[in-house]
């Protein structure tokens, strides 16, 4: 029997915390429906998003995210490889977070990748950062509904997760798979996006219909993850494994696009602030199953994780 991810109706409430709480500690992806986003929302960021890709790369490059400084912006086809070893991927992202402004205390501080937003031109996307914005608002607060739910899986307060989000630093990114190219005309091992995991909290995604996405089992086997519509697929991040002394799994996944077809999608990356101190929660330790991580802060761990993408790169 094919393998599937979990399917979780946040609407029912019945049991909520026991059921997020399997899927975490099993798979770490599953989709949720019921979240009650309203679907033009949704539609209205996905429609600005395919008309900012259907740009030209050259007018797109005045976006370009090395003009940034602060990881904002567009990047092109095989900018990235996530999985050390493999060419470019065959994506395209932009890439946005919290709009702050120059003489936000947290930019004047000087904290890594927190500043303004690079936002396309008015005249050549218009409703373009309207949509978006509406977009993240709605996804922030289904993101911190989940927090509160996973607290109390883990048989804590529903607002212990409330003390590291005062100031959060979620990214969103926008993402376009162009059609995957026959074997020949591809450089070997290219796919659309390289097997990894990702590095923060919670990341909510929003996929279209063109598919793709693939979850790794604990065998090592890869298993679709095809879009249901109007579902969000949630996973765990790195720090969430860290955070819970791997009782939560943060779990390895990839993205192939050979449907013939662009593909589009968006990630919400749910990270914490950026000085939130992270160290193994009350409860998910014990004599038998001591700490793993150090005690470090979400910003330092997701530097960390950068530098070690970087230095798989570089060998």
């Amino acid at each position: 029997m094919p393998r599937s991810l979990p399917i979780i109706d946040i609407g029912r409430t019945e049991g909520l915390p026991e059921r997020l709480d399997s899927a975490c500690r099993h798979e770490g992806f599953f989709y949720v429906i019921g979240h009650g986003i309203d679907p033009q929302v949704r539609a209205q960021a996905f429609d600005a998003s395919r008309r900012f890709f259907d740009l030209s790369d050259e007018v797109k490059a005045s976006w370009h995210i090395e003009r940034s400084g602060i990881h904002r912006g567009w990047d092109p086809v095989a900018w990235q490889s996530l999985e050390p070893g493999r060419p470019g991927d065959l994506k395209e992202s932009f890439y946005l977070g919290v709009d702050r402004p120059a003489d936000d205390p947290l930019v004047l501080a000087g904290t890594p990748n927190h500043g303004p937003n690079q936002w396309p031109d008015e005249a050549l996307v218009p409703g373009f950062q309207a949509a978006i914005q509406r977009y993240e608002a709605a996804t922030h607060e289904l993101a911190r509904r989940l927090l509160s739910c996973m607290a109390q899986g883990l048989g804590l307060p529903s607002r212990h997760f409330d003390a590291f989000m005062r100031d959060p630093m979620p990214v969103l990114r926008l993402l376009h798979y162009p059609p995957q190219p026959p074997s020949d005309a591809s450089l070997p091992g290219q796919i659309g996006c390289g097997a990894h995991t990702d590095w923060g909290s919670i990341t909510l995604l929003a996929q279209d219909e063109a598919g793709g996405l693939q979850v790794q089992d604990e065998q090592g086997q890869w298993f679709d993850a095809p879009p249901i519509a109007d579902a969000y697929v949630v996973n765990l991040g790195d720090m969430m494994a860290r955070w819970t002394n791997d009782r939560y799994r943060s779990t390895p996944h990839r993205v192939l696009n050979p449907s013939g077809r662009d593909r589009l999608s968006i990630a919400c990356f749910f990270d914490m602030d950026y000085h939130a101190k992270v160290e193994v929660l009350p409860g998910c330790s014990s004599q038998e199953r001591p700490p793993r991580y150090a005690p470090t802060t979400a910003g330092r761990h997701i530097i960390e994780m950068y530098e070690r993408t970087r230095a798989s790169a570089a060998t």
